[in-house]
């Protein structure tokens, strides 16, 4: 490999272009993708690919973030949870196709019996109300309550409509947020904690993060059909 970035930094110097054979590329794009991968800290969140199901009597909020555990009896359809999940209520939206933090890629808030208000993201159009079945494309949802009950939900509702469509912006307080921050400021309107914690390894408020405040509570799950066959598939291997 010594010989390949030697010729190209003398190529860099006489402002001349090397063609790097098929092989290399990939070894080199494989190269920079490890290399990238191993500055990162570690995903953090349950990974869907091992996710099983515990008895719900010992289980812990941490079993999930840490272990990958869900509790018996509070793993539902993902319509249904959706549908059953209170007004208020927090959902972590996970997937297979994990993000760099891992699989719990976005957070959102059900404001009525069929509508979302979140921060989309990057690549969105600033913070919006979306259908409440725009969740039906992920694996997982986690439903939590922060604390947010109905005499809350004016207050909340005023504080999106004053937000409006606030850009993003990784880590945003003020008038541009992220989807865990964006939520955090509709908590704090309400007069209640901050549901999403800061992570300090990532340094920033990550989705899965609302499962280790002690305020929150974890309600139940939504999995997809496919991810409920998987679960099944592995209870069944683990049976005696």
């Amino acid at each position: 490999m010594k010989p390949v970035l030697n010729l190209a930094m003398t190529a860099a110097r006489q402002n001349t272009r090397v063609s790097l054979t098929v092989p290399l590329r990939v070894a080199a794009t494989a190269g920079l993708a490890a290399l990238l991968c191993a500055c990162l800290p570690a995903p953090v969140g349950p990974d869907l690919t091992t996710l099983t199901v515990v008895p719900a009597a010992t289980w812990t909020p941490d079993d999930l973030r840490l272990h990958s555990q869900l509790p018996a009896g509070q793993v539902l359809p993902l319509a249904e949870a959706l549908r059953r999940a209170p007004l208020g209520s927090l959902l972590v939206a996970c997937e297979d196709a994990a993000a760099m933090w891992g699989p719990c890629r976005h957070l959102t808030r059900k404001i009525s019996d069929d509508q979302v208000a979140e921060e989309p993201g990057l690549f969105g159009s600033g913070a919006a109300q979306l259908p409440l079945d725009s969740l039906l494309r992920r694996d997982l949802v986690l439903v939590v309550d922060a604390g947010v009950r109905p005499e809350h939900l004016d207050a909340i509702r005023r504080e999106i409509d004053r937000l409006g469509a606030a850009p993003y912006l990784l880590n945003g307080q003020l008038d541009a947020f992220d989807c865990g921050t964006y939520q955090n400021a509709l908590q704090r309107a309400a007069g209640l904690p901050d549901a999403v914690p800061r992570d300090p390894r990532w340094t920033a408020y990550l989705p899965s993060g609302v499962l280790s405040v002690p305020s929150n509570t974890f309600l139940f799950a939504g999995a997809s059909a496919r991810l409920l066959d998987r679960l099944s598939a592995r209870s069944a291997a683990s049976t005696p």
